[in-house]
Formats: structure tokens, C-alpha cells, sequence
């Protein structure tokens, strides 16, 4: 199948939620992962929360829209999301709620809007951007295909919740992690991940070489010993999470090889 680069449709699993307030600038720097002060010269972020352990629990976009904060969150995470960062809220001076009158799509081509971005993850994405009745002009799978194609995940959908750790998955070279910035809830168990070196499985792109019936947390094999985990797959186009030793070798699923690919993108050690 033929790798679609022509795209505009709305990401229906998408929610928006709205910040408002004096405080918001203080209040989510002390709690994810990327520097929220770039807002001033930047339209959109990429960024993550993490558990006090440095594992996953949700990853988001930030844009500044009218005075507020714009996060654009996975719909299957929001109601959670806003329910945690009211346990941050104590007194500070700010509102948090889910904006309904807001919805997401991606296009490949930049659009003449006001709420348009570029991917602050690659910018072979294509575009972001933030509309109140957005109608698809092509199907959401081809998004999804090409996402998948890239190796680029998404976190509620592919990642595993208070399980995955960030670096295992592309987040520093996809721009979701600042390193610059201070502290923030597991930033110190983040931080040793990257500088001590421990990380020995990663997120790739793969293909199946035989077509059938794949479903994700089957595992792979290589040599007689499990390698790793599908973790998204669309058509047969997938994410696979493997051990880094593993790709000296053949890797199958169901004794059906698979095909993995390294991204542009990854930085991987020598």
C-alpha cells in the first residue's frame, strides 16, 4: 500500500481543554515535561505528564488562542487530565475546563487560518490546526497510515499508561522533553534515563511482510525469545516496541517475519 502525503481531516479522538488565568504559566511549568515559556515565541508545543516514577500518563499539545491555553488531548484521557491538574490547582489564580466549541484536524498542506501549526513533532506530519466545524476531505486513516509510517506514536493510544518510559518511545527527538527547563514531577528518574544510558528497547515502524490477522500486545520473536510488543497497527503499517539487540537479527510475529524500519528521525547509540 502507498504511503498517502495528501491529508485534511478532523481527529475525532481529540478533545480540547481550555486554562485560564494569571497563574497558568507557573502552574504547568512546575508539572510537564517541556518549557512552557517557549509560548512566547513559539504557536504550539508538544509535552508530556509523567508519574513521580518518570513513567507516561499523558502527552498533549499547548497552543495560546485569545488570552487562554488551548491543550489538545487524546478524548479518551481528558476528563482524567482535567480531574489531575485540579489537584495541582490549590489557590492558584486559574480556570481549567473542556472547551466543547473547539475541534482538531491535520492537513499536509498549511492552511490560510489563524490557528494554524506545524507539527512540533516532525514536520512531515503535516499540520495541526484548530477550527469549530472542521469536515474531512480525506479519510482519518490516511493520517493515521502515514503517522504509523513515520514511527511517530500516540501516546494514549499506543503508549501503556504508568508503564512506558518516554525515551523508549521517540519523546526527546520528538521535542516533547526540555532539558533546560526545572524541576517537574519525574524529571529526575527522566533525566538519569538519558545520561546514564539505560535505555535498551525502542518504538519502531515496521511493516508485515505476509498480511494477517495482527492484533496489538501480540508479542515477537527472535532466536526463540520474546523481543518486544506490537503497540499500534493500521492496514500493514504498525508500531512495534523492540529490544535494541533484537534488530541484529529476524524478528517475526506468529512465525510471520516483519520488516522494521529506522526513522530519520531517531537518534539511536552506536
Amino acid at each position: 500500500m502507498t504511503i498517502p502525503t495528501d491529508f485534511y481531516c478532523r481527529l475525532t479522538n481529540r478533545t480540547i481543554i481550555e486554562i485560564k488565568g494569571n497563574d497558568r504559566e507557573v502552574f504547568l511549568q512546575g508539572i510537564i515535561t517541556q518549557d512552557v515559556k517557549h509560548l512566547e515565541s513559539e504557536s504550539i508545543l508538544y509535552s508530556l505528564m509523567l508519574s513521580p516514577q518518570g513513567k507516561f500518563q499523558f502527552d498533549f499539545f499547548i497552543i495560546q488562542v485569545e488570552g487562554a491555553w488551548l491543550i489538545d488531548v487524546n478524548t479518551t484521557r481528558a476528563q482524567v487530565l482535567v480531574q489531575r491538574l485540579q489537584l495541582f490547582k490549590l489557590r492558584a489564580d486559574i480556570s481549567i475546563q473542556i472547551n466543547v466549541n473547539w475541534q482538531v484536524g491535520v492537513s499536509s498542506a498549511k492552511l490560510e487560518m489563524e490557528n494554524c501549526f506545524s507539527d512540533p513533532r516532525l514536520k512531515d506530519l503535516g499540520y495541526r490546526f484548530y477550527d469549530q466545524n472542521i469536515i474531512d476531505k480525506t479519510p482519518s486513516d490516511d493520517y493515521e497510515i502515514l503517522r504509523l509510517s513515520l514511527g511517530i506514536p500516540d501516546g494514549a493510544q499506543d503508549m501503556i499508561i504508568d508503564k512506558s518510559i518516554p525515551l523508549e518511545w521517540g519523546m526527546d527527538e520528538l521535542h516533547a522533553i526540555s532539558w533546560n527547563k526545572g524541576c517537574y514531577m519525574g524529571q529526575e528518574l527522566t533525566a538519569r534515563s538519558r545520561y546514564v544510558g539505560q535505555i535498551r528497547k525502542r518504538v519502531f515502524p515496521i511493516t508485515f511482510k505476509v498480511p494477517g490477522k495482527y492484533a496489538v500486545g501480540e508479542k515477537f520473536w527472535a532466536d526463540g525469545q520474546e523481543v518486544g510488543e506490537l503497540r499500534a497497527i493500521n492496514d500493514n503499517f504498525g508500531l512495534a516496541i523492540l529490544k535494541l539487540e533484537a534488530l541484529k537479527t529476524e524478528i517475526s510475529m506468529n512465525n510471520y517475519p516483519i520488516e522494521v524500519h529506522k526513522p530519520s528521525w531517531m537518534i539511536l547509540p552506536e
